[in-house]
């Protein structure tokens, strides 16, 4: 595409820290101890593949980041380019421009470095642009798009910004207007993130499977020592209480896959809308197993 670099040494509340390319030892240094556009998402809770204790572990140096660059990551920065030249060509009355990271002035352990930003030839405004792919097509923008997009709208000092995605092949041209409310509530979420790392005391505990992984990460190795703790009653309640539930979760998946037979997916309707709920999956060869759709915001 070949897109014009629009980098100033200052730019709304911010101060550049330099152009670097995505992945890179430089693009990592200037992240490391900072709050990001995706950082205050999983910190906000709306991060469904890391939680906030898992990030406090990564940030404070506990555990390594273990983030693999997978097929997924790969195709999401391929057609970033692309898709920009592709929403370019749909809004002519804006110029499309590459930028760098930036470190707030004003809460200096937050950092933004958007996809893009945008200018419009008839009116001057700057926007924000963030480029998404997925697999899945949305019913809803995701809501962490949205804190990310607030954070980039803050820390730059803008009104709005547009999420661009391909997900599922469906093209999406999202406008998200800057909330003052929702930004005050991220700007108080990233601090108290920040003193939890000052202070070395951990976030609070969730039910995540990255909060999990990130404990089993920091004590790999097994004495042959035993330890009291006092609240093992409610691991022992928990244990049952899910043991109870996993019975009739596979209990109500076999209703559920007699009752659909050969078909694909079954839905339900709600509100007058057909909801997709559960479909029929198969590895290679293997018989079909039952997947459950979570529903959103859960």
């Amino acid at each position: 595409m070949g897109m014009k670099l629009h980098a100033p040494e200052s730019l709304g509340n911010a101060t550049l820290l330099g152009v670097f390319d995505s992945g890179t030892p430089e693009w990592h240094r200037a992240r490391e101890m900072s709050i990001g556009g995706s950082d205050i998402s999983t910190i906000c809770g709306l991060n469904p593949f890391q939680s906030a204790y898992h990030l406090f572990c990564v940030k404070s140096g506990k555990i390594p980041n273990t983030v693999e660059e997978n097929w997924p990551i790969r195709f999401g920065k391929a057609f970033e380019e692309p898709i920009l030249k592709l929403w370019q060509e749909e809004h002519p009355e804006y110029e499309v421009f590459r930028t760098g990271t930036y470190q707030d002035n004003l809460m200096p352990f937050r950092h933004a470095n958007p996809d893009a930003l945008a200018r419009n030839s008839e009116t001057g405004e700057w926007i924000v642009i963030e480029v998404k792919t997925g697999r899945q097509t949305w019913e809803t923008v995701p809501d962490g798009y949205v804190a990310q997009t607030q954070h980039y709208l803050d820390i730059l000092d803008m009104n709005r910004a547009v999420i661009v995605a391909v997900a599922g092949m469906t093209w999406y041209d999202i406008w998200i207007d800057r909330d003052d409310f929702l930004i005050d509530t991220q700007r108080q979420r990233a601090m108290d993130f920040m003193a939890c790392l000052t202070n070395d005391v951990k976030p609070e505990w969730d039910g995540s499977e990255s909060t999990y992984e990130a404990v089993r990460w920091q004590h790999p190795e097994i004495d042959d020592t035993e330890v009291e703790i006092d609240s093992l009653h409610y691991l022992a309640n928990a244990q049952e209480k899910f043991d109870l539930a996993d019975t009739e979760l596979r209990k109500i998946k076999s209703q559920v896959l007699d009752a659909m037979g050969r078909a694909k997916s079954a839905y339900m309707e709600i509100d007058g809308k057909r909801v997709k709920v559960a479909s029929r999956q198969a590895k290679k060869d293997g018989l079909p197993y039952l997947v459950v759709h979570k529903k959103r915001g859960k």
